[in-house]
């Protein structure tokens, strides 16, 4: 696989990086947030991240359930610790991810 957080990146993770115009499948997306949760990423990188899944569930729960299960979804709510910045980063994300979903 490439490299899972510049797929996550390319399906709108809001993170301050370069993005290209690859347009990731839901399935390559879901592996990519697997990979990357298994790398136990801290900081802004986890905020935005279980943002970006929670976003994703929420918002498109069918296409979510269909790749998702409740570990990520239970990682993601361990890893929201500031409420704003939180709903900065799922506007952010929900933006993004009705451009891919």
């Amino acid at each position: 696989m490439a490299d899972p957080w510049q797929i996550l990146r390319d399906a709108g993770l809001p993170v301050a990086s370069a993005r290209t115009d690859r347009v990731p499948s839901v399935t390559e997306l879901a592996a990519a947030v697997r990979e990357a949760i298994a790398g136990a990423p801290i900081g802004r990188d986890a905020e935005a991240l279980a943002a970006f899944v929670l976003a994703w569930s929420q918002h498109w729960p069918s296409s979510f359930a269909a790749v998702g299960d409740d570990a990520i979804l239970d990682w993601a709510h361990r890893n929201c610790s500031d409420a704003d910045r939180y709903l900065k980063l799922r506007r952010l994300a929900l933006a993004n991810l009705a451009t891919v979903l």
